[in-house]
């Protein structure tokens, strides 16, 4: 980061806790006093900001002036990144500082999320909430625990700010069973020997709070039954005095290493919330790994020094088994920090290698000797409390180096049009081998657990072992979860695909987002469109299911057809099954819509097979063959015995008119569908003036529609098309056609290009588009189709600006302009300003700027249209570094409000 951005940032980082400390509704620092203060122009202020923001560290809310924010924590990467006013963010801001105590829980959205939700159910129930008790082995957090839930309670507003936390320990006073109940009942003077004066005990400390009591197994029959007369009444006595009540407003929470016939049952029957905390082994792997990332962290903050840890020391902590769990964890590493910082008290970075573990850890680095699981003594780990994250030595690698290599290559060629898989599939078998056989194999703790989990997925997804027991299927999926993903090397998501090299391994990139969700979930990454591509390359030689033509399955009944799905799949282990469960209610267009999402999700390409309960299969019919155009095999009186039946068959590569024909000869009714789909989408394009117009019009709509909307658009000569077009008939499915003259086909509907683009016809084209499109893509198209058509007109205007790197500028703007006015701009309008903003923006590159409006500043009108414009500027500021002034904008607004 530059010193000048380290500066900006600095200051409003500053600025930004003084404005979130009370919620002021102050106005926010603008980039105006930034720049100010900072001796800056507030143009370079703007850009930076800017920048800054798209490297995701700061937050910005579109109000006028735009305010951007700099946080810092965990909160700041649970907020939304962009905001469209202050309302939204303090709302958002409001409900995320809150649950951030919670999320101080290590696991709160794994293996602690039921915890979680229950804790929260004790509290937020009304009146004073739920008593509750957490069973657990010592060390697995249940102090840490609830004491997060009542900064949760607090920061909720469920309990005061002052609201008392009262804790006590029961087994300090295992011998002394009656010295426990004075301490939480409290006593009156003379109450037992020592008594000289009365004193109050932690129920009543606690009133408006919390009571936790820690190992309450501790509190004999005598105090359980005090205790649950109070949890049943409100209300309790003194020790030496039972006549008098005494009330309490206090919540109770328990707990317990031991189990629960340690209780009396009429205790436990009055205490509805009942939390298991599991051990640390019982845990998920990153969890613990988490964990201890999480402790060295902290001791880094408490010795106020980097901590750097080997690669083995690493691995050694994740893998030693810790029998007093969470705690042995967070003792053993305070341990070995403070040895190894009294020994390196002079080291600006305190470094920890295996020689500084515990003897405890001595067997552990033995039996990875004998088990020859000796990783990379080269690699590394640094962990700084300044700068609030760790930093794996793997990042700096040589072999990041060689996958950015691997992707130079493979954009070259897919710049070429090579459409060669051998030659893609080279250059990523050869780095995947490297990968595994000289680093990830040396880290055989980690590795082996991912191996492990992978193929868990893969079963659970109910994939045949010819699946999941292939060991370069499996390792491979791994090696990139482990070594790339799970190192946080992002740059491959900047990787630009073309529609044309995806289409090249679409059957192994489809099976690989079918296991996506769970992959991302099990291992906590994110999967970019250039990851699931390197891994369809991967697989691209190994046998993958076929999900080219799934099975619906639709049943009226609770579970039903989810039930009849998820046995065949079981059954088959060809996971192609989808069920869909239907209210009774359940109207013909309602089973349509539900049809039309599982289709967008599954993507058939050679046709799609629905199997219905009884009495559906008309209505079916005839609802999804107008929104459906896939060739289809309807079958009535779906049960498990025919779906299984018809699995298997498409299973052995049977198509849909074979499968027909043995349906055909049993008791069930099927009903085939040869579709649309069976010939491909076209539209058509055509001018009078000759076919190099509707070459130019094709040409703009294939652009257009690209990786939105499936459809080829095709050239036919004008006069060809007024004989007739029988022959295009036969050979496509023609939804209709577009150019600049009508031929009069009756039956094929026709669009006037302009009326489309400005906006008249749109909803024709809708109709046009519908039964092969969604709504939204439909609109994503249409927004296209301005910009190209707009672009053709920009290039026109522009001689020192290219139009590829103005477009996308123009198009922020007018998007950014659109959402802060909160209405839409017609077609014709949207034309208009690119057209306009192309051409101005080349002026005030060239310096020729306007220096007025229509000859008179005095009458430009600045309403709320004009201020939206001045606020939205910067858009186009920023990256050709000039300045758009008022009559500028002025004229802008002409074309927006005379629209």
């Amino acid at each position: 980061m530059k010193e000048r951005t380290k500066d900006i940032f600095k200051l409003l980082k500053k600025k930004t806790t003084e404005y979130l400390g009370d919620l002021s509704e102050k106005p926010m620092t603008s980039t105006e006093v930034i720049a100010k203060k900072l001796g800056l122009t507030r143009t370079v202020v703007s850009k930076e900001l800017n920048a800054l923001y798209k490297d995701n560290l700061l937050i910005k809310i579109n109000t006028r002036p735009v305010i951007f924010l700099a946080m810092e924590g965990a909160l700041v990467q649970l907020l939304r990144k962009e905001y469209p006013d202050l309302s939204s963010f303090y709302k958002d801001y409001h409900e995320q500082r809150i649950e951030m105590y919670l999320r101080k829980i290590i696991g709160w959205d794994r293996s602690l999320k039921k915890q979680v939700e229950q804790i929260k159910a004790s509290l937020v129930y009304p009146e004073n909430g739920l008593p509750t008790i957490i069973f657990g082995e010592s060390g697995t957090g249940k102090s840490f625990f609830v004491r997060c839930a009542y900064e949760y309670a607090v920061a909720a507003g469920i309990l005061d700010t002052n609201a008392p936390f009262v804790t006590i320990n029961c087994a300090q006073y295992a011998n002394n069973p009656e010295l426990l109940s004075s301490v939480l009942f409290g006593y009156t003077q003379g109450a037992f020997t020592g008594a000289t004066e009365a004193k109050d005990g932690a129920l009543l400390k606690a009133n408006n709070g919390i009571l936790f009591l820690d190992e309450v197994h501790r509190l004999n029959p005598e105090g359980q039954e005090k205790l649950f007369t109070y949890m049943d009444t409100g209300k309790f006595t003194l020790l030496g005095d039972d006549a008098h009540k005494i009330s309490s407003n206090t919540r109770l929470m328990f707990a317990t290493t031991e189990k629960p016939d340690r209780f009396l049952d009429t205790f436990l029957r009055r205490v509805p919330i009942r939390i298991n905390m599991p051990t640390l082994e019982e845990r998920s792997f990153f969890e613990k790994k988490e964990l201890i990332n999480n402790f060295i962290m902290i001791e880094s903050k408490r010795i106020k020094r980097p901590i750097k840890v080997t690669n083995k020391a690493l691995l050694t902590l994740y893998e030693h088994i810790y029998v007093t769990n969470v705690g042995e964890v967070k003792n053993l590493i305070k341990s070995i920090v403070a040895t190894t910082y009294s020994n390196q008290i002079t080291n600006r970075t305190i470094k920890i290698s295996t020689h500084d573990l515990p003897d405890i850890f001595y067997k552990d680095l033995e039996n990875n000797i004998s088990h020859k699981k000796v990783p990379m003594a080269n690699l590394e780990a640094v962990f700084d409390w300044q700068s609030k994250k760790q930093k794996f030595a793997g990042e700096n690698d040589p072999i990041v180096s060689k996958l950015k290599q691997a992707w130079k290559y493979i954009k070259k060629m897919d710049n070429q049009q090579i459409r060669d898989s051998s030659k893609y599939v080279f250059f990523v078998k050869n780095l995947m081998n490297h990968l595994y056989f000289s680093v990830v194999k040396s880290d055989d703790v980690m590795f082996t657990h991912t191996i492990n989990e992978t193929q868990k997925i893969l079963k659970l997804m109910q994939y045949d072992e010819e699946i999941y027991e292939n060991s370069n299927f499996v390792y491979g999926i791994s090696v990139y979860i482990y070594y790339v993903l799970n190192a946080n090397l992002d740059w491959t998501s900047n990787v630009e695909i073309s529609s044309g090299l995806k289409q090249l391994f679409a059957k192994q990139y489809t099976f690989i987002e079918h296991v996506q969700p769970l992959l991302e979930k099990e291992f906590e990454v994110v999967f970019s469109q250039s990851d699931l591509l390197w891994l369809a390359m991967m697989i691209f030689n190994e046998r993958v299911p076929d999900f080219s033509t799934p099975v619906v399955v639709m049943a009226h009944g609770y579970a039903t057809a989810s039930s009849i799905a998820d046995t065949s799949n079981g059954i088959l282990r060809y996971p192609i099954f989808h069920g869909i469960d239907m209210l009774p209610s359940a109207s013909a267009e309602d089973m349509a819509e539900s049809l039309k999402k599982v289709i967008s999700r599954t993507k058939p390409s050679k046709g799609i097979v629905i199997m219905v309960d009884m009495g559906s299969l008309s209505t079916v019919a005839k609802n999804v063959t107008r929104i459906l155009p896939y060739p289809m095999l309807l079958i009535d009186k779906v049960s498990t015995p025919i779906a299984i039946d018809v699995g298997n068959k498409l299973q052995q590569g049977r198509s849909l008119e074979e499968i027909e024909q043995g349906i055909a000869r049993t008791k069930y009714k099927c009903l085939f569908l040869n579709g649309q789909a069976t010939r491909p989408n076209v539209i058509i394009s055509t001018c009078m003036t000759g076919i190099g117009t509707a070459e130019q019009i094709q040409k703009l709509l294939t652009k257009s529609f690209q990786g939105i909307i499936q459809v080829e658009v095709i050239t036919c000569e004008f006069s060809d098309l007024k004989r007739g077009i029988s022959e295009e008939k036969n050979k496509y499915n023609v939804l209709g056609i577009i150019g600049i003259d009508d031929p009069g086909i009756s039956d094929v509907p026709y669009l006037g290009l302009e009326d489309i683009i400005s906006g008249t016809k749109m909803e024709e084209l809708k109709a046009m588009l519908l039964p092969i499109s969604s709504t939204e893509a439909i609109k994503k198209a249409e927004q296209q189709l301005i910009k190209n058509f707009s672009l053709n007109r920009v290039m026109d205007s522009l001689t020192i600006i290219s139009p590829e790197k103005v477009m996308p500028v123009l198009e922020k703007f007018i998007a950014q302009v659109k959402k802060d006015l909160k209405k839409p701009l017609n077609n014709k309008t949207q034309i208009a300003l690119y057209v306009h903003l192309g051409s101005m923006v080349e002026r005030l590159v060239r310096g020729e700027g306007i220096k007025t409006f229509k000859g008179d500043n005095e009458s430009i009108i600045r309403d709320d249209v004009f201020s939206v414009l001045k606020s939205c500027v910067s858009v186009l500021e920023d990256p050709f570094i000039i300045k758009v002034s008022d009559p500028e904008i002025a004229y802008i607004r002409e074309i927006i409000v005379n629209s």
